[in-house]
């Protein structure tokens, strides 16, 4: 079927179809307005969730285990599988694509990367930022990990919701973070507290600049509502 054929609403069932196949926990689209070269030239994007385990997550107390550290590896790499489907999908239907890997720093200092795949996924719908400047969705928290494709693609773009959100200032994130980083909303986010001791575990534990303390803190927050 090319890709005159495809009406957006029939495309983006199919797309949902070919993502859930990869075990998201969660799927939406997203208008580009706004991001930066070179994806301005993709006025679509389709947002996954995969959300991680709560039972490995729980034993990030105070630091990363090493379990956790596995764990964060094998679902970004089930995350950046998905998106090379997706973006086949798409791409055999006539559309351009431009998948962006699940983790994908290129500002180590700044902690970003060349594009944000929470805010994309907050402009998808599927959650809102928290002060921890991490998607947090009703039903996981922060216990998710996500994955960006970008596409010519003619879906319906989602509507961002407005007004008070999912991360309805518990503080919980901010009471369990062990740098002392997180503050009263996502701008006071103190990035250098968060690297340094972001370096001290992948020295110490992890070999990778990841934590995941305020991540359960989140997500066991989420499952307690």
């Amino acid at each position: 079927m090319g890709a005159a054929r495809d009406t957006g609403a029939a495309l983006q069932a199919e797309v949902e179809v070919v993502a859930r196949g990869g075990g998201v926990g969660l799927v939406g689209v997203a208008d580009t307005a706004g991001v930066p070269a070179p994806f301005a030239d993709y006025p679509r994007a389709v947002v996954a969730a995969v959300p991680l385990s709560r039972g490995v997550l729980a034993g990030c107390i105070t630091e990363p285990t090493r379990e956790y550290s596995y764990h964060y590896r094998v679902v970004n790499g089930a995350l950046d599988q998905l998106a090379c489907r997706v973006a086949a999908f798409l791409e055999n239907r006539g559309f351009a694509t431009y998948a962006v890997p699940a983790s994908h720093i290129t500002d180590w200092e700044a902690l970003t990367g060349a594009v944000s795949h929470p805010r994309l996924a907050a402009a998808a719908a599927l959650g809102r930022i928290g002060r921890h400047g991490m998607l947090v969705t009703p039903r996981f928290g922060a216990g998710v990990r996500l994955v960006t494709v970008f596409t010519t693609a003619p879906l319906p773009a989602a509507a961002p919701a407005t007004g008070a959100g999912e991360c309805d200032g518990c503080g919980a994130c901010q009471r369990a973070c062990p740098a002392g980083a997180i503050g009263d909303g996502a701008a006071a986010w103190r990035k250098d507290k968060c690297r340094a001791l972001l370096t001290e575990f992948k020295r110490r534990v992890t070999n990778q600049y990841i934590c995941g303390v305020c991540v359960r803190a989140c997500a066991q927050a989420a499952a307690r509502r």
